[in-house]
């Protein structure tokens, strides 16, 4: 008899064990904005439930890059500490001096989280790597864990003056979180050659 009742306390156990693991948290509240400098200027986000079952959302939002790094800023906030999975999709109009053809996209967040592959978004021809969540500063300062995403133009186009590039990710993320990214862009080849040339007829100039 006592047997059988720890066996009963322990199958009770694992039962509880299996459920819970597959209950994910809700997002109860989230802001999100750029962070003011003018690098980018976003529009105002829109917040979209997916799955309310799965607890899985998406942020959209757009805005017009002029220089870099840019940043975009926010939190979430959660009603227990599971792991509910949010997909932040970037449209950026391209108002740099120059064309894109990489896209760098640095995740901060001030508890630990993960990308989800799945959840990835780039332009046509373009393609993307996402490295390890470690430690670290986040971007705009502070203690946490950061990943980046390198988005690079394959067999696409690049990222001309005032064309919109859309750059989408999904991270899974433990309990309330505030998070920053930080866009950078990378000249096309003609463009860097451009950019150098132009640097040193300046240096010539001023001697």
């Amino acid at each position: 008899m006592k047997r059988m009742y720890k066996f009963f306390v322990v199958t009770l156990l694992l039962l509880f064990l299996g459920t819970t693991s597959l209950v994910n948290a809700s997002i109860t509240g989230w802001n999100c904005a750029d962070d003011n400098d003018g690098a980018i200027v976003m529009d105002a986000p829109a917040w979209t439930v997916v799955d309310a079952n799965l607890h899985d959302y998406d942020l959209s939002m757009s805005g017009v890059q002029a220089w870099y790094p840019a940043h975009v800023a926010g939190d979430f906030t959660t009603d227990n500490m599971e792991d509910p999975t949010v997909r932040i999709i970037e449209d950026v109009n391209n108002e740099t001096t120059f064309a894109w053809t990489d896209y760098h996209i640095t995740m901060g967040m001030s508890h630990t989280f993960s990308f989800v592959p799945s959840g990835l978004m780039m332009p046509d021809g373009w393609v993307a790597t996402i490295s390890a969540v470690t430690a670290g500063t986040i971007p705009n300062g502070g203690s946490g864990y950061i990943g980046t995403i390198d988005y690079v133009n394959d067999t696409g186009s690049a990222i001309g003056l005032g064309e919109i590039g859309t750059f989408g990710f999904k991270v899974s993320f433990l309990g309330s979180t505030s998070f920053c990214t930080e866009q950078i862009p990378t000249p096309e080849p003609a463009t860097m050659g451009l950019l150098g040339l132009g640097a040193l007829a300046l240096l010539r100039k001023r001697k």
